[in-house]
Parts: structure tokens; C-alpha cells; sequence
């Protein structure tokens, strides 16, 4: 008969494998890499902003169309590098209060109701240990990023319009 092993041993085990996997060196994304180490999406923005930034050193007098162009693409590289740098903490260290967090904002995407699961940090402070969190952290990393992701070109118009 096999000894079974401890629920514990496979949280490790498995924030173990997504720290050896080799990711988008901007949103942290598993994807298939370029040369660049971008995965195709981060990689599209990179040279959309490489060619609106050639197109803008020909240009002799200001075009407003390009400048409102780049300024949002260099707005969705800034949300693509913030999605990868949430992945680097989460990794290092999850606190329940952060998994409270992340309910929240699943809540608010699902139900509407961003104080659903409000308060319930200290309860998942006890029940969950902190390679357990990780596990939730990264699956809910995994899941609002892949909503961030098809959202982040209007997020960008708004922080260009905004300025924040």
C-alpha cells in the first residue's frame, strides 16, 4: 500500500513548477515565447510602439492621431508589465489579505459585487496555508489576467485620456 502524501507537498510542488516555467519577461504569461522573451501578445505592442515611434521621427510637424496611438500603446506595455510584475509577488509570498483581494475582484467581474467576499480574510488566513494561497493566487492571477488581457487595449484609452 502507497503512503499518501500530504495536500501541502502538491501546493508546493505546484508553485514549484510555475516558478521553473520559463514566461513573457513582461505580463508573465506561459505562453510560446519570441526571441525577444514576449509572448505574442506582449510582443505585437512592442513593435507597435517601435513602428509609431519610427512613424513620429518622420513626421515633420505633430500628428495627433500618432501621439494618441503610441501614448496608448505604451500604456497597454505598462499594464502588460504590472500583470507580470503581480506574478513575481504573488510567487514570493501570498498573505490572506491578498487572497481576500482577489476574491473581491473576481466577484466584482462575476457577480457585480465587489464587497462579496469582504472580510473574510482572517477566515482564509486559517484555513488555507500559505503554499495553498499561492496555489489561489496564481489561479486567480491566471484567470483575471486572461480577462485583463482582452480588456487592456480600453484600459489603456482611459489611462491615456485620464493621464493616471
Amino acid at each position: 500500500m502507497q503512503k499518501k502524501e500530504h495536500p501541502e507537498s502538491y501546493a508546493r510542488e505546484f508553485t514549484e513548477g510555475i516558478r521553473r516555467q520559463v514566461r513573457c519577461t513582461w505580463c508573465g504569461r506561459d505562453a510560446r515565447l519570441t526571441r525577444k522573451t514576449l509572448c505574442r501578445h506582449c510582443n505585437d505592442i512592442r513593435k507597435r510602439i517601435e513602428r509609431l515611434e519610427d512613424k513620429m521621427r518622420r513626421m515633420r510637424k505633430p500628428n495627433f492621431l500618432l501621439e494618441w496611438e503610441l501614448k496608448v500603446a505604451r500604456e497597454e506595455k505598462r499594464d502588460c508589465i504590472a500583470w507580470g510584475e503581480t506574478l513575481k509577488t504573488l510567487l514570493v509570498r501570498v498573505d490572506a489579505l491578498d487572497l481576500e483581494h482577489w476574491l473581491c475582484m473576481l466577484a466584482k467581474r462575476i457577480a457585480r459585487d465587489k464587497r462579496m467576499h469582504y472580510n473574510t480574510a482572517t477566515m482564509l488566513g486559517w484555513t488555507f496555508t500559505a503554499e495553498q494561497r499561492q496555489v489561489l493566487a496564481y489561479l486567480f492571477w491566471e484567470t483575471l489576467g486572461a480577462d485583463a488581457s482582452r480588456n487592456r487595449k480600453g484600459r489603456a484609452q482611459h489611462r491615456a485620456v485620464v493621464g493616471k
